[in-house]
């Protein structure tokens, strides 16, 4: 097998023959692997394709009614408020390609690095804080007011308490954690995973306490509001394939450690 499990591109590549790099399968899993590492840089550039074409004015509407004019394109990406975001993340994301190269990291610990750098600048700080916490992001803060129209509300009113929580956690906890495990990561610091857990936990659990009520309750106000329920799903499948992946790398260790225990007493 040509691409091994859970190693990078670069590692495959000094184990592969100038024509096995060269055939398609090659090509395929070296595809693969980046699409696998750098999935969530990819969710992001979704989400700021869907800000720069779509009408707000129009945004409850199915199908969407979108605006060619580039007014909400100009909107975004002239704002301070995406800019002072964008720009460091995207900077974040180039050093996280440089240090993956430099470390010949595989691409599992490549999409952690990357997950918890969009994490940091784009989905908790320019999606949640500042869309619909703080309201001052261009185009968004509109979406989030149709996927729920509590947001129209001042803030902590009751009808959009549980979301301002979730605020909060995202601005005092999850951010700041965010930034540790990337900074775990950077040093190679050998208590990064537990960390990630510990991390990915929160995130699980703050997605449960900012979802719950409204699907219990029943509201849905538009498309929008499933669109943003299924997006929100990542924040409940992605932190238990982090534990997964922790869990199975410590039992294999375990595995290791126990075989060579048995060989050392016989």
């Amino acid at each position: 097998q040509l691409w091994h499990k859970g190693e990078s591109p670069q590692q495959c590549k000094g184990k592969a023959s100038p024509w096995q790099r060269s055939s398609p399968g090659c090509c395929e899993g070296a595809m693969l692997q980046t699409l696998a590492a750098w999935w969530p840089a990819l969710f992001v550039l979704g989400i700021l394709l869907l800000m720069c074409i779509i009408d707000v004015s129009r945004a409850h509407i199915f199908p969407p009614v979108l605006d060619l004019s580039g007014e909400p394109a100009k909107r975004v990406l002239t704002s301070p408020w995406f800019l002072g975001m964008f720009l460091p993340l995207l900077t974040g994301l180039l050093w996280i390609r440089s240090f993956s190269r430099a470390n010949k990291l595989s691409s599992t610990d490549t999409c952690n690095m990357v997950w918890w750098m969009v994490n940091l600048f784009w989905f908790h700080t320019t999606c949640d804080i500042f869309s619909g916490f703080f309201m001052t992001m261009p185009v968004l803060t509109e979406l989030y007011v149709h996927m729920s129209p509590s947001h129209l509300n001042p803030r902590w009113h009751e009808s959009r308490a549980h979301l301002d929580s979730g605020y909060c956690l995202e601005l005092f906890v999850e951010v700041p954690m965010a930034a540790w495990v990337l900074y775990l990561y950077a040093r190679r610091d050998p208590a990064r995973h537990l960390a990630e857990v510990w991390a990915a936990a929160v995130q699980f659990a703050g997605t449960i306490c900012y979802y719950a009520p409204g699907v219990a309750k029943g509201e849905t106000h538009c498309w929008l509001s499933y669109m943003d329920r299924s997006c929100g799903a990542v924040w409940l499948i992605f932190p238990m394939v982090i534990l997964k992946r922790h869990l199975d790398a410590e039992r294999a260790k375990g595995g290791i450690s126990g075989k060579a225990g048995k060989t050392k007493a016989a």
